[in-house]
C-alpha cells in the first residue's frame, strides 16, 4: 500500500502498521526474500522493498513462500488403478486434491495491486457476489 514511497520500509514501521510482532514479521520477510518477492537494504534507512511491481506478485506466490506448497490437508496421494485400502478413501483424497488445486488457482488470480485496490475501496462488508465458485 506504500509502493509509491521511495526507499525501503523498515521492519519496525511494517510491524506498527500491521500489528504483527516484529520477530514474526522478520521471519515472514525472510521467507518472502528467499522467494524473490522482496529485497532488503541494510543499515541506516534500510528495510524492505518489493522485488517486482505489486501487479506482478500474486497472493499464491506469497502464501507458497510463507507456508510452503498450497494444499488442503496432508492426506497423501490417492491410490491408483482402483487399489484403495479403505472404501471411499481414494475418492475423498482425490476431491481434497481438487480443492487444493482450485485454491491455488484462486489465490493466483489476485495480485498485491488487487489487494491495494480492495483496501482503498473497503466498506467493511463482504458482498456475497465476491465469493464466486472457480
Amino acid at each position: 500500500m506504500h509502493a509509491e514511497r521511495s526507499g525501503p520500509t523498515s521492519v519496525r514501521d511494517i510491524a506498527e502498521r500491521t500489528g504483527l510482532p516484529q520477530p514474526y514479521l522478520e521471519q515472514i520477510l525472510l521467507a518472502l526474500k528467499g522467494a524473490g518477492l522482496v529485497r532488503s537494504k541494510r543499515g541506516v534507512g534500510g528495510g524492505y522493498v518489493l522485488a517486482r511491481s505489486p501487479a506482478d506478485i500474486t497472493l499464491g506466490e506469497i502464501v507458497s513462500a510463507v507456508d510452503g506448497p498450497i494444499v488442503v490437508g496432508d492426506f497423501g496421494l490417492p491410490h491408483e488403478n482402483g487399489a484403495c485400502d479403505h472404501e471411499g478413501q481414494c475418492v475423498l483424497l482425490d476431491m481434497w486434491a481438487d480443492v487444493g488445486h482450485h485454491m491455488r488457482i484462486y489465490l493466483d488470480s489476485y495480485t498485491l495491486a488487487d489487494c491495494v485496490d480492495r483496501a482503498n475501496n473497503f466498506t467493511g462488508r463482504v458482498a456475497p457476489e465476491s465469493v464466486e465458485p472457480v
